[in-house]
């Protein structure tokens, strides 16, 4: 039964899952970067400074270079305070949006604890944080300068994003743009491995919610027998003997504060946590350990941490700890990583995470289009750009460890209402596929990645509900 024998999670063995014995799994080399790992303990004293400065050192020069091929009338750089009045001008630098509806700690602290306790009840998740009296500005070394017009009232602009603007300022000292020049898609290897004759998968999956008790587990049982072939026809069998890895994009746990909403904080439900609800996570821990080694002891695995999951806060996540896992990672198949995730599975590049970046830039537009919002990162050449104005990070001072320096084959974000695909071109013939990975729990969906074409399909579980 392909390369590596299994029991059965689920009843007994089909005739089906007997004639399986006959495929073997197929293979594919992987090698994972460790780009996203601490390799020292972060000191926190550090300013966030340092990372936007490090930032706009590295693409600043590949936001000039992007303008220059595309504006080539020889208008001057200029730092954002030394544009003069009247002038048409170049200006690179770090997009700043103030929206009235971004969380203010300082304003938070001052309101009275009632009134705290009712906007918690009334409004717990700020879904958008952009408004009408939104205002853009540009940040250099020199300072900062407003920047309007209607160039900017399409697209996707949030903070943190190294930008160039064509624009001219006027007499009230806003420059007024005319057009806006991202960076473009990072420089793109080419391929280490000729692709293999016939079809090759990555199965990716997100949002699993194991350890949830309101949750019907049909769909995760479903899921489970696909990816170890013991479910489905001939057909179903060969592509599920081709599935060479499986990535699991974070959220593979219920999370375990979601029970304590409505009860006050959820950090003063985790200081008072009683023995029942210690045993209750240890149950989700022992669901998810469950799950993982009865599909890597099939195929290779790797599993990211996402936002519910019991690991660090900060951006980049770093691995789930072994001894959370014991059962698990006594298989050599089973890979847990960090979130971003950034591999190479034959001579194929993929990078991703687990969907806090693209949810937070979400809330900074007024749109709904999260497929162009995680495509306009790859033109960012940034995983996470929001960070860490609003999204938490690492105050990290010599590199930023979320700037792509290469552009990824496959590029996805887990945890997603839907799933959804496009193929991104770059002007140096770039080629990557973009995906949003379904939250599992809602949607009953994996998607496979065909490793010879790039293309994504959808595979639902569904008919159970």
């Amino acid at each position: 039964y392909y390369t590596n024998p299994i029991s059965r999670p689920f009843g007994s063995y089909s005739a089906s899952a007997v004639l399986m014995r006959m495929l073997a799994r197929a293979e594919g080399s992987y090698s994972c970067s460790d780009a996203f790992a601490l390799k020292t303990q972060e000191d926190f004293t550090n300013q966030f400074a340092n990372l936007y400065f490090s930032r706009l050192a590295q693409l600043g020069p590949l936001c000039e270079k992007a303008a220059r091929r595309r504006w080539d009338d020889g208008l001057p750089l200029v730092k954002s305070l030394d544009a003069e009045p009247g002038e048409t001008c170049l200006v690179i630098g770090t997009l700043y949006k103030e929206m009235e509806g971004k969380p203010n700690v300082l304003k938070e602290q001052m309101r009275d604890a009632l009134e705290r306790r009712e906007r918690e009840a009334n409004d717990n998740a700020v879904d958008k944080y952009c408004g009408a009296k939104d205002s853009l500005s540009l940040e250099d070394e020199s300072g900062r300068v407003m920047i309007a017009g209607e160039a900017l009232e399409h697209g996707v602009l949030v903070t943190g994003a190294i930008i160039a603007v064509r624009g001219t300022l006027d007499d009230d000292g806003v420059l007024q743009v005319e057009g806006v020049c991202l960076p473009g898609l990072p420089p793109q290897p080419p391929l280490t491995e000729q692709p293999a004759e016939g079809d090759r998968y990555v199965a990716f999956v997100s949002g699993l919610n194991l350890g949830d008790s309101q949750q019907d587990m049909t769909h995760v049982m479903l899921l489970t027998e696909y990816l170890t072939g013991q479910l489905g026809g001939d057909r179903d069998h060969k592509t599920q003997a081709s599935i060479v890895r499986l990535i699991i994009a974070g959220n593979v746990m219920y999370d375990v504060s979601a029970a304590a909403k409505g009860s006050g904080s959820n950090n003063d439900v985790l200081r008072k946590k009683a023995a029942e609800d210690q045993r209750e996570l240890a149950d989700r821990l022992h669901a998810l350990d469950v799950f993982l080694t009865t599909v890597a002891a099939a195929m290779p695995i790797d599993v990211m941490p996402g936002a519910k999951d019991p690991c660090n806060f900060l951006m980049p996540q770093q691995p789930f700890h072994k001894c959370m896992l014991p059962q698990a990672t006594r298989l050599s198949t089973l890979g847990l990583c960090t979130n971003p995730h950034a591999c190479d599975i034959a001579g194929v590049s993929f990078l991703g995470t687990s969907g806090q970046p693209l949810d937070d830039m979400q809330k900074y537009l007024p749109g709904e289009d999260r497929l162009e919002t995680l495509a306009q990162t790859l033109r960012f050449q940034h995983v996470a750009p929001t960070a860490p104005d609003t999204l938490g990070c690492y105050p990290f001072v010599t590199a930023d460890p979320f700037i792509m320096n290469e552009c990824p084959r496959v590029y996805f974000a887990g945890n997603q209402p839907k799933y959804d695909s496009v193929e991104v071109k770059g002007d140096d013939g770039q080629t990557a596929r973009v995906i949003m990975v379904p939250d599992f729990a809602r949607e009953h969906t994996c998607v496979l990645v065909n490793l010879r074409t790039l293309e994504s399909s959808p595979i639902t579980f569904s008919g159970f509900d």
